[in-house]
């Protein structure tokens, strides 16, 4: 007799988080921390580009441009970020964009840098190839700024996503760290089970997080 193996829930994607802590961790979820939602442009690439291409880096780094706009009052950057994308398009084609290859993640400080520059801000982009929940997403968003993360394997393979939240649930008394994203596949926000994706080798761990502060 053959058993069939039992597919793991992905990390990524996630609509309903109670449904997901309850089928994936097997009890009752409880919120222990509401954390922080940015409000910040939840647009698909495809709404924000008009076309499909590998460009989910490059919509990333013009959803935290926008950002910076309205939130931040950089009124020196484009109102639509329509034309803001075009611009960061120009500057990643610089580090060797194309629509069927991406962007290389080691070049995501270097365009976030110049695109602010390009506006007349200066900005300070740092990889992070070792990461923590706290560092790299509590306290970025605590202090309300969004960062750029870029996955490497599992549900969001190859793929960059802007985390604009967090939230803290607490299943059976351990707790889950949710992180709330901008995905670029659809538009709205999508959540991210973090240790799922920090921790599990089958699904994810590889990948980094990108983090700005602009003066």
């Amino acid at each position: 007799m053959r058993f069939k193996k039992k597919k793991k829930l992905p990390y990524g994607g996630i609509k309903n988080i109670n449904l997901y802590l309850e089928k994936k961790y097997k009890g009752k979820p409880v919120m222990v921390d509401r954390g922080k939602t940015l409000i910040i442009n939840r647009q698909s690439m495809q709404e924000i580009t008009g076309r499909k291409a590998n460009n989910c880096t490059l919509v990333a780094i013009s959803r935290i441009l926008m950002y910076y706009r309205i939130r931040m009052r950089k009124t020196g950057i484009d109102r639509n970020i329509g034309d803001i994308y075009r611009k960061v398009e120009a500057i990643g084609a610089e580090y060797g964009y194309t629509d069927a290859k991406g962007v290389v993640p080691i070049f995501v400080d270097d365009i976030v840098e110049e695109a602010f520059e390009m506006y007349g801000y200066k900005a300070k982009c740092k990889g992070h190839y070792i990461w923590s929940f706290e560092k790299q997403v509590k306290r970025e968003i605590a202090a309300g700024r969004p960062v750029i993360m870029n996955i490497a394997r599992g549900f969001y393979k190859n793929h960059t996503v802007t985390v604009i939240g967090y939230r803290i649930y607490s299943v059976n008394g351990k707790e889950y760290p949710i992180l709330a994203v901008a995905d670029g596949w659809n538009k709205g926000v999508h959540y991210i089970d973090y240790n799922a994706f920090a921790r599990d080798f089958t699904q994810a761990v590889f990948g980094s997080f990108n983090t700005t502060i602009v003066t």
